[in-house]
């Protein structure tokens, strides 16, 4: 089900009408908290911030930044015990995504979870957005490129933004729409599930316009994203082999960033953090005697190989990996040609299907039943 409604643009303020919106539904519509990106102090960045207070509530859903899974956040909120009161989360698509497979994997429960996804126009990097080189604030800078179709902003996206063909949030209870819209003067609001639409019936939005346009504006884009995605793709079809990998990740300090900010690696226990890996001194001696020596860390390539494994095939593509290594490896490469052959095989697109389980921990008796045979 879908039930648009229409919110009108005060001023050409479209970050202060959304977050006016947003306070409404937390002072009005039953919703204990908000899950928003609102800016520090600093004004350096955007975080996840938890408000119940409408008040403190000063949010700014298109800043195109993203510091952190949202998804791991509202995990971390729920999965030791489901949230006995409503509350909202604003997210990207891509992180709406990332909180389906975490479902799947019981690692996140969404009882009292409203879902609010905001179309995406893509993310800079963190330090990009802190030290933006243009005059203005990076949303509005954005915003501006988006309403006169410059294009100014698609310089400074992070690459996983730069071929995301998932702009628009799937899944979600209420979606906040700008393709399609003249959103200088309106926003399009609309209710995809039966709680979004009770939520929506507290505001007082304009409703019955017509917004056709907008599957256009969206089919569109989409069009243009997947030519990119798909250009992307074949100029790094060629990373393949063990050598192409080690030399791949020869800058790799094994810090292991990329785990921490990946949406779906949740292990509690990490192998590549345990004591597998400890021996004692005579051990690395031998490895060093048996080749003539031994590169330190010696587990790197194992790591990434493991993670890859562990996680390939629910990757959302959110490049939040990328964005965290302090070696600049450009991780987008590997992985989302990596995601695409493996995902393709399964036929499985991450997030999509909420109801569609995760390919590797559903067994099939006729999958691949032509292996081994003649």
């Amino acid at each position: 089900m879908m039930h648009h409604m229409i919110l009108n643009v005060k001023d050409g303020d479209v970050s202060g009408s959304v977050n006016e919106m947003l306070k409404h539904l937390l002072s009005s519509a039953g919703i204990e908290a908000l899950l928003v990106p609102q800016a520090v102090p600093s004004k350096k960045t955007v975080f996840p911030v938890l408000i119940s207070d409408p008040k403190k509530l000063h949010a700014d859903v298109f800043a195109p930044v993203l510091p952190v899974s949202t998804a791991a956040m509202v995990s971390r909120m729920t999965k030791v015990q489901p949230s006995s009161q409503p509350f909202g989360v604003v997210m990207h698509p891509c992180q709406i995504r990332a909180l389906f497979e975490l479902a799947k994997l019981n690692q996140v429960k969404l009882d009292n979870v409203v879902i609010i996804g905001v179309d995406c126009l893509g993310t800079f990097s963190v330090n990009t957005y802190a030290s933006f080189p243009e005059k203005q604030n990076p949303t509005l800078f954005l915003l501006e490129s988006f309403v006169k179709k410059t294009n100014d902003s698609e310089k400074y996206l992070r690459t996983a933004c730069s071929v995301c063909t998932d702009m628009v949030p799937s899944n979600a209870d209420i979606v906040i729409g700008l393709y399609g819209m003249d959103v200088e003067h309106e926003i399009l609001i609309e209710a995809h599930t039966e709680k979004g639409k009770k939520l929506l019936e507290h505001l007082q939005l304009e409703t019955g316009k017509d917004v056709n346009h907008r599957e256009t504006a969206v089919k569109t884009v989409h069009e243009h994203q997947l030519k990119k995605y798909q250009m992307f793709i074949k100029e790094k079809s060629g990373l393949k082999g063990i050598a192409l990998f080690a030399e791949f990740f020869d800058t790799c300090v094994n810090c292991h960033n990329c785990k921490t900010a990946c949406p779906i690696c949740y292990c509690r226990e990490c192998l590549y953090e345990s004591a597998v890996f400890d021996a004692e001194a005579y051990k690395f001696l031998r490895k060093a005697q048996t080749k003539g020596l031994l590169k330190m860390p010696q587990d790197t390539l194992l790591f990434h190989l493991g993670r890859m494994n562990h996680m390939i095939l629910s990757c959302v593509k959110c490049g939040l990996c990328e964005q965290a290594c302090p070696n600049n490896i450009l991780l987008m490469d590997m992985f989302i040609p990596a995601a695409e052959r493996t995902q393709k095989e399964f036929s499985y697109h991450p997030g999509k299907d909420v109801a569609e389980k995760i390919p590797m921990i559903v067994y099939r008796e006729d999958e691949y039943k032509e292996v081994g045979e003649k």
